[in-house]
């Protein structure tokens, strides 16, 4: 699912996050193995080993989110372009945003806060033990001050969604709202 680019909405039913700005990826966990494809479809597992874990871990889950590398204390698409281009560089992260399918279960009619529930549990809880780099990424309430401490640190900006919204596999839906920094 892909935001639509627009204003900040505001309102109980929002939630917002970070807009990364790194490397979108889903992160598929099946019988012990994690691959990682790009929304091109491009399979980049080969260049994140530091998240094999996950996939031992999960055993059979779909999560989507972004691959980001800090540099000076904010995401570098040059960072992750040398990765891609097989340079070492910096530590990754994978910040997870949201769950698609867990143990066989298809999650993707399910609304984002239990989706988001389902994620909180299965990446910190006590038993967890997720790979190495694989973050949840933050959830706020405040879009506004969100937005505000964004364009404060050079983040590229806020993603609003929708608590209720369904995910829907490579559509740029409302449901989803894009919002710059500055």
């Amino acid at each position: 699912m892909f935001a639509t680019p627009g204003s900040l909405p505001v309102g109980a039913e929002w939630r917002y996050e970070v807009r990364w700005a790194g490397l979108r990826v889903l992160a598929e966990a099946t019988d012990g193995a994690l691959r990682l494809t790009t929304r091109n479809e491009r399979d980049v597992t080969a260049h994140f080993p530091e998240f094999a874990g996950l996939g031992g871990r999960l055993r059979d889950a779909v999560l989507d989110g972004e691959i980001i590398i800090l540099d000076d204390g904010a995401p570098s698409r040059n960072a992750l372009r040398r990765r891609l281009a097989g340079e070492r560089t910096g530590s990754a992260s994978l910040m997870v945003f949201d769950v698609l399918r867990l143990y066989g279960v298809p999650l993707l009619h399910r609304p984002l806060d239990e989706r988001r529930s389902t994620l909180e549990r299965v990446l910190t809880g006590p038993t967890s033990g997720v790979a190495s780099g694989v973050t949840l990424s933050p959830v706020y309430d405040d879009g506004p001050a969100l937005l505000h401490a964004a364009h404060k640190h050079r983040l590229t900006g806020v993603v609003a969604k929708r608590a209720d919204s369904p995910y829907r596999p490579g559509v740029r839906d409302p449901a989803w709202v894009a919002v710059p920094s500055g």
